[in-house]
């Protein structure tokens, strides 16, 4: 089994955290505020600090947040979970902080460095030449992430760095956007296991040591 760094997704499961917490403390300041001001009501005091709870949820920007939080978090502990399964040999590194942005995963090993972005999107995803779509609208902005974190990888490893596009969701169609390589969670390990040796243990090493570093 690979030796793994770090925890899959936990950017994501914390900010999931918060918004537990900013809810949970919305419902106690309700009862609190009904069992000192309205003293006749503290006996259903918890059901409405539980309705204004559910009324937040109801919100459509709160249930969109909390939706796409929840879907990240999902696809990145279980692209995590697949990659934990490579061989020995190679090291799998969870939520790299590069400053403003994290890196979901990053895979050193025998065969090279790879950065991992995962997305959880529904809908048919179809990966051409020229573009990426998700139910037919362009994703350019995740095509340029991408690129981005692994030339930022670059610098800091002082390694190339190649990038990978995981999609965790309903379909895929494809397998790369230009140079960009789209690939499912399923394709991973068989892609990496499949790899020839490109350098000596202690340059691996050496690049090892670097990445360890940006574990958060």
């Amino acid at each position: 089994m690979a030796l793994k760094h770090g925890r899959a997704g936990k950017t994501l499961r914390n900010k999931l955290s918060k918004v537990a917490v900013v809810l949970g403390m919305m419902g106690f300041s309700t009862w609190l505020i009904i069992k000192i001001s309205v003293p006749w009501l503290a006996p259903v005091a918890p059901l409405l600090a539980a309705l204004v709870i559910f009324r937040l949820l109801e919100d459509k920007d709160v249930s969109r947040n909390i939706s796409a939080l929840s879907k990240g978090y999902a696809g990145e502990a279980y692209v995590g979970k697949v990659l934990e399964t490579l061989p020995s040999g190679w090291r799998v590194f969870h939520d790299l902080d590069l400053g403003g942005e994290n890196v979901d995963h990053l895979v050193i090993g025998p065969g090279g460095v790879f950065s991992l972005e995962v997305k959880n999107y529904s809908g048919k995803v179809t990966a051409t030449p020229t573009g990426l779509y998700n139910k037919g609208e362009r994703q350019d902005k995740i095509v340029k992430q991408a690129w981005r974190q692994s030339h930022k990888l670059r610098e800091l490893l002082g390694v190339e760095v190649v990038p990978i596009l995981v999609f965790v969701g309903d379909e895929l169609e494809g397998s790369r956007v230009g140079r960009l390589m789209v690939k499912r969670p399923r394709e991973l390990v068989p892609f990496f296991r499949n790899l020839p040796k490109v350098w000596e243990y202690k340059e691996f090493l050496e690049v090892v040591r670097r990445a360890e570093r940006l574990v958060k």
